[in-house]
């Protein structure tokens, strides 16, 4: 059982997006006080526990909207147990036509935010964590790209390679620093969202695949557990992540993809 995250507050990114709105809701459903941020200026619907949530405007590819929505948190809550990195962007294209502009849009938001966003919260999240049995926690969403290459996905799979180790050297320096924050990586396969759709229909695009059906229909059977991810499968992983249940996970990488990489 995955237990409590009564009294904690959290901070979600991407929480527009669909990971990253069922990540908010199930943080909300386990008890958390949960801040979701995205880019759009207006808040989602939320509904049912996280219908409780506040919500920030923020990119997370600027340092000092970053510094505002952490001390917008400390000054509402006085504290930030969890941070979730979930915002994220793709650029399915050839390298021989991936413009430098494509290459750095796409890795300001998959490593700059996760960066800028620690940076900005590890100091209150170290303050909080103190108080912790376990500490605070960050949990950023890599993906099985950061651990296997994939056609069409270098500047996605050098991104999710990017933050893994960057995950790895936080927690490696917050415990140097005796600062009581856990650090760990989530890698998910194919998680069924708009992402993987748009994926699938630049696969067709480039002559991998005759339709968007069949290039969907071919990635179930990719997994050995028989389907793709819903979002709900890597909500859970970030629960346990964040919990106590998880306390003694630091740098870790947990991988929540139906068996794509054992094969």
């Amino acid at each position: 059982m995955i237990g409590s995250l009564d009294g904690r507050v959290a901070l979600v990114t991407g929480c527009t997006g669909g990971i990253g709105n069922v990540i908010a809701a199930s943080l909300a459903e386990a008890g958390a006080t949960v801040v979701g941020a995205d880019v759009a200026a207006s808040a989602p619907d939320f509904t049912g526990a996280i219908a409780r949530s506040s919500y920030l405007q923020l990119d997370v590819t600027d340092e000092q909207a970053w510094q505002g929505a952490i001390a917008r948190i400390d000054a509402d809550h006085g504290r930030l147990d969890i941070l979730v990195h979930v915002a994220g962007i793709v650029v399915v294209e050839r390298l021989a036509n991936t413009s430098l502009e494509q290459w750095r849009r796409q890795m300001a938001v998959n490593v700059d935010g996760p960066f800028l966003g620690t940076k900005a919260a590890a100091d209150l999240m170290a303050r909080t964590g103190a108080d912790l049995p376990h500490g605070s926690a960050i949990v950023i969403i890599s993906s099985v790209a950061g651990l296997i290459g994939s056609p069409l996905h270098t500047g996605y799979c050098a991104s999710k390679g990017a933050v893994r180790l960057f995950a790895k050297a936080c927690a490696m320096e917050f415990s140097a620093l005796k600062q009581k924050i856990r650090v760990n990586t989530i890698h998910p396969s194919g998680v069924k969202t708009g992402m993987v759709d748009h994926i699938m229909q630049r696969f067709v695009e480039e002559g991998f695949f005759p339709s968007v059906e069949e290039a969907l229909a071919g990635m179930a059977p990719a997994h050995p557990i028989g389907r793709m991810a819903d979002p709900i499968d890597i909500a859970k992983a970030v629960r346990f992540l964040v919990s106590d249940e998880a306390g003694y996970m630091h740098g870790s990488e947990l991988v929540v993809d139906g068996g794509y990489t054992a094969q």
